[in-house]
């Protein structure tokens, strides 16, 4: 069918089912569907039903499948990484009579998913790559992912095959639960499938020789890392269970290409050259990852990194400890994202260019793309729904337009009719009006800012509107706190700066007057003016995770999730600013958090936010005077 057609089929599809939906419901609708599915099953015996489960690697073990299998005959599987029961019930509606097999990844994301999956598949063939850390907050235990993804293994009929990873002891102890037949598979010399002679320096790809029995054949793939090896093996284990010989499984793993978005090798038009990995992004599965890198032979290593998965407590630490194991990798490290400031404490003395922490998508693109030169490889990890970290690449070749940060859409954005459409650019720099400044007068152009002089910034959002509101509290605080030394507010280029002096130290109070999420870009071209530095200055700002009333005094560290801190220390690429904290929580845990922020105190509220405000400017007037030097 022609391209075309294929599209308009599909849309044709989506608006009929989208239509259907709406009219009788999910439940009738999805109820309907595995009813009708259950019955295609029964009446489908001529295929061979294959299952993989996994951790990691089972996407790419089916497609690997796929792709071998198609050698001996036509066959159907999944879409992508779709795995619930609905998505496999659309898949197995694909199944004809002249079908030979059809191959499906299961999800074990949360207790008892397989169940239903499992009843309605009924596979004779059960592969299980490996077992990871994904999904571990649904479970109470490893274990206990491991007990979901057995039921696979027990659900195989006596004459059927269980594939199994001998390299990990969870899915090996999977064995016992089995009636069926078992191939064991791995790099243990007590395998009976094993891969011997691993090879995969890039340039090269992954290599090696299978070893079934006596028989022994090279295996050239197409694939980047030696981390794929349990989805190779898985594959082959699988091909074996359905019939094929060890020679007809490489010569059609030979010819499957590499999987989109997973250690998937893009060239550039200049020479550069992209490893995604940007499907997801769960924090176990970067050793394989740094382990590809650290062996790869390049002109340059580039890593990139979006928002990372998986990692449970203490995340900014482990983001610490990630970037400083990029940096004994890759000559230039970049994080992406909300979490990225957390890593700039990893910055070596001397080598900073070398890591660079940004908060949205486009600016890390445009810095990438100013460094990058021939010969180049670049390693971009990230969770697509999170990042599009591929617009990184857009951007070198036909163009993206849409910098969304917060689109959250499965869609790869190459395959998005909406990626020309600009969205997500950054808002117009807001300036404020001689009205709008506390007391206009003019001030230099030339204003100077002394190596002893301390610079308080207030953040807020410089419309009136925003006034009184718990976004708008650290611009209270310098209000207060001008006004408490008789100091003016004057207009300079785009904030209001008061000089003067405070318990015998000369200080400069500035408010900059763009969106808060801008603070970053208005402060820096201060900076550009009248040079200080992230030791001199103190930051005070709205801390919703902090009940009204508190404060807190922090001299160093990661933005903590507010956007405005994340802003200032991207553009400076440091995190040495102390921090006056105030507490602005809301009573109630299920407010609408960014609706209350922007909404003014009123009542019992406004009391306590006006002597909070008193509280902080108390606050900074402590560290100003007492307080250690930022780090």
């Amino acid at each position: 069918m022609p391209s075309k057609l294929r599209t308009l089929a599909v849309r044709v599809r989506d608006a009929l089912a989208w239509r259907l939906h709406r009219l009788l419901g999910d439940r009738v609708v999805y109820g309907s569907l595995l009813a009708v599915a259950a019955r295609w099953r029964r009446a489908m015996r001529r295929p061979v039903y294959i299952a993989v489960a996994g951790s990691a690697g089972k996407t790419t073990a089916k497609e690997l499948m796929l792709g071998m299998l198609a050698q001996q005959g036509k066959g159907v599987g999944n879409a992508g990484s779709f795995n619930n029961i609905e998505e496999i019930a659309k898949a197995l509606l694909r199944v004809r009579p002249w079908h030979r097999f059809f191959v499906t990844e299961l999800s074990e994301d949360r207790p008892g998913v397989m169940d239903r999956p499992l009843a309605l598949l009924q596979p004779r063939v059960g592969i299980v790559t490996v077992l990871g850390d994904d999904h571990l907050a649904s479970f109470e235990s490893r274990d206990a992912i491991a007990g979901e993804m057995a039921k696979l293994v027990a659900a195989l009929p006596a004459t059927g095959t269980a594939v199994l990873n001998a390299d990990d002891p969870a899915v090996l102890a999977m064995a016992a639960r089995s009636a069926a037949k078992v191939i064991l598979y791995g790099t243990s010399p007590s395998a009976d499938l094993r891969a011997e002679d691993i090879r995969s320096i890039w340039p090269a790809r992954l290599q090696m020789t299978l070893v079934h029995g006596a028989e022994q054949v090279p295996l050239q793939t197409q694939l980047c890392g030696t981390h794929w090896i349990p989805s190779v093996l898985g594959a082959v284990g699988g091909g074996l269970a359905t019939g094929m010989s060890l020679k007809e499984c490489a010569a059609g793993l030979a010819k499957v290409a590499p999987f989109t978005a997973r250690m998937q090798a893009v060239a550039s038009p200049d020479g550069v050259t992209f490893i995604r990995d940007d499907f997801k992004a769960p924090l176990w599965t970067l050793g394989a990852c740094f382990e590809f890198m650290k062996s790869a032979q390049a002109r340059r290593k580039l890593i990139v990194i979006g928002e990372l998965q998986e990692v449970g407590p203490r995340k900014a630490e482990k983001y610490v400890k990630t970037a400083i194991l990029a940096q004994s990798i890759a000559d230039v490290t970049i994080f992406v994202g909300p979490w990225a400031s957390s890593v700039l404490k990893a910055r070596k003395p001397g080598a900073e260019q070398a890591l660079r922490a940004f908060n949205h998508v486009r600016d890390a693109s445009d810095y990438l793309n100013a460094i990058l030169r021939e010969g180049d490889l670049v390693l971009l990890k990230g969770a697509n729904k999170q990042d599009h970290l591929i617009r990184m690449i857009l951007a070198r070749g036909e163009g993206i337009a849409c910098w969304r940060d917060d689109c959250e859409r499965q869609l790869f954005c190459d395959e998005c009719p909406d990626r020309h459409k600009p969205s997500g650019a950054q808002a117009a720099l807001s300036i404020p009006t001689r009205e709008e400044a506390a007391a206009p007068e003019s001030i230099s152009a030339t204003f100077e800012v002394g190596p002893e002089q301390t610079v308080i910034v207030g953040l807020g959002n410089p419309e009136p509107k925003y006034n009184n509101t718990p976004h708008n509290i650290g611009y209270a605080v310098v209000d207060r706190l001008a006004a408490s030394i008789d100091l003016h507010w004057s207009v300079a280029q785009d904030a209001c700066i008061a000089l003067g002096s405070l318990d015998g130290r000369q200080v400069c109070l500035i408010k900059v007057m763009t969106p808060m999420n801008l603070t970053g870009a208005g402060l820096k071209r201060l900076v550009e003016r009248a040079p200080f530095s992230p030791a001199q200055c103190i930051l005070v700002f709205d801390d919703l995770d902090l009940p009204l009333g508190s404060i807190r005094t922090r001299l160093g560290g990661s933005a903590g999730g507010h956007r405005g801190v994340a802003s200032i220390l991207e553009a400076f690429q440091s995190d040495t600013f102390r921090r006056v904290k105030v507490g602005v929580g809301p009573p109630e845990a299920k407010t609408n958090r960014a609706e209350y922020v922007l909404t003014p105190f009123a009542g019992a509220a406004a009391q306590t936010a006006e002597s909070t405000v008193r509280a902080a400017v108390a606050r900074v007037r402590e560290l100003l005077t007492n307080g250690p030097k930022a780090p």
